[in-house]
């Protein structure tokens, strides 16, 4: 029996061993934990490359639905109005087409980024007076480029959507062929046609093809998107324009920051020329009458003194109010850190300070500090806060600024507000400002600006 049981392991396979095979593999994975991590990493290798596959081939169906919507809505509008261009009508409509136009490049945009490709928007020109300032737009290139890429995008899809869809089909179709196979009516099969009759046959032959086709479908349908990124970056993405866009933006922040340096100054001349300038002239004139009475009058001498004083004291403290939107030798010597603890501590407010050291330029330790000043200069006056923190954290390339208080709120960024003059301020330095500031409370300021890199 012994004999026998050798013969057959050794002329044939022993299920039994291979059972007992695969079971202390089992137990050697349930065993070791880095095993079972490379086992989960496998699967979830897989399930990324299903999960980003089906996320592809939804792209490509949804960029298909697009351009077909966005063909036969933008190619007749811009049609009609092409053929009534002789007329201010058929301007207005070549209008109407650039902007349904550039709604479609939006949802092409809005799809890319889905799929990780970042395409940046463009400023279309607003509209004016006029009937020339209304139709600033059919002058605008990328408005054009907009209804270009509604007519490449159509061609390009009517190529990969079928290629997908066909893609797709022969892969599923052919290992699941075994499954659905038997419900089709008598028919001679793929084998048979390339000349190998038999249902089995066929059967492995049309499995063997949908399994070459599930192999590379993710590499198929992944190009079909970088085709569509590739295109939309093309055409939807003027670099000429949109450099000519940044520096206008820049010349219109740095305009800005130069207007709200110039309004700060005069406000500062004509406040100093309103308040402490009339109070030193009156405090000079109250001490010559002090002295001619300091024989004749003492006591009246006195009083004129003690008044004297009361004037300097309240000259000294509008002096300090004003000064806030200058930066003290304090920022330039010792840093912003240092500066925003000396203006905290002479505030009437209690206001806990975190500051870490943080690389800013110049301009932008400036324009930091005329914010947080401002911002409290803003909650001491209006805001009858019983509490103040000062905040600034690094996030990436950019600091954050934050003041919160626990005031009635209501504070507002807008034209006869203190806060006003900090969006101009900011923007100088490529600075953002939000403010939220509901009714009762409370009131946060948040600005960012960015950081000077760290040299290597």
């Amino acid at each position: 029996m012994d004999c026998g049981r050798s013969a057959q392991n050794s002329g044939g396979v022993d299920i039994a061993a291979i059972g007992r095979t695969d079971q202390l593999a089992d137990n050697l994975v349930s065993d070791r934990p880095d095993l079972q991590g490379i086992r989960r990493r496998r699967d979830d290798s897989w399930g990324n490359v299903i999960r980003r596959s089906r996320r592809d081939f939804g792209y490509v169906v949804g960029a298909f639905v697009i351009s077909v919507l966005g063909f036969v809505v933008s190619l007749p509008i811009f049609a009609v109005g092409a053929a009534l261009s002789w007329a201010v009508v058929g301007l207005f409509i070549l209008l109407g087409a650039l902007i349904v136009a550039g709604g479609f490049a939006r949802f092409h945009r809005n799809l890319l980024a889905v799929m990780g490709y970042q395409l940046s928007d463009p400023i279309y020109p607003v509209g004016g007076k006029g009937v020339r300032g209304r139709l600033r737009r059919l002058g605008h290139a990328q408005s054009w480029r907009d209804l270009l890429h509604v007519l490449i995008s159509l061609v390009l899809s009517l190529l990969t959507f079928p290629l997908a869809v066909t893609w797709v089909s022969i892969a599923l179709g052919g290992v699941t062929y075994w499954f659905w196979s038997r419900y089709l009516p008598e028919h001679p099969g793929l084998a048979t046609l390339l000349g190998f009759p038999g249902v089995l046959v066929d059967i492995v032959t049309n499995t063997v093809i949908g399994v070459i086709f599930v192999m590379t479908a993710p590499f198929i349908l992944r190009g079909l998107v970088s085709l569509h990124g590739g295109l939309a970056h093309g055409v939807l993405v003027d670099q000429k324009s949109e450099l000519r866009q940044q520096v206008t933006e820049l010349t219109v922040s740095r305009a800005a920051a130069g207007d709200a340096e110039l309004h700060t100054l005069r406000k500062l001349e004509r406040d100093l020329h309103d308040g402490p300038q009339q109070r030193l002239v009156r405090l000079g004139m109250d001490i010559s009458s002090a002295q001619r009475r300091l024989t004749s009058d003492p006591a009246r001498a006195d009083v004129i003194l003690q008044e004297a004083f009361r004037q300097s004291q309240e000259a000294l403290a509008e002096i300090r109010t004003l000064s806030r939107g200058i930066a003290p030798p304090i920022l330039t010597e010792r840093g912003l850190q240092a500066a925003i603890t000396a203006l905290a501590s002479r505030g009437t407010v209690p206001t806990t300070v975190d500051v870490p050291l943080v690389q800013l330029s110049e301009a932008t330790q400036n324009a930091a500090y005329f914010v947080i000043a401002e911002s409290l200069a803003n909650m001491e006056k209006h805001s009858h806060a019983t509490s103040c923190t000062v905040e600034i954290r690094l996030a990436g390339e950019r600091a954050v600024l934050t003041i919160t208080d626990d005031g009635v709120g209501g504070a507002a960024v807008s034209k006869g507000h203190g806060l006003a003059g900090l969006l101009d301020r900011l923007s100088g330095v490529d600075g953002l400002l939000t403010v939220t500031s509901p009714v009762g409370g409370p009131t946060r300021v948040t600005a960012t600006v960015p950081v000077r890199p760290r040299l290597a």
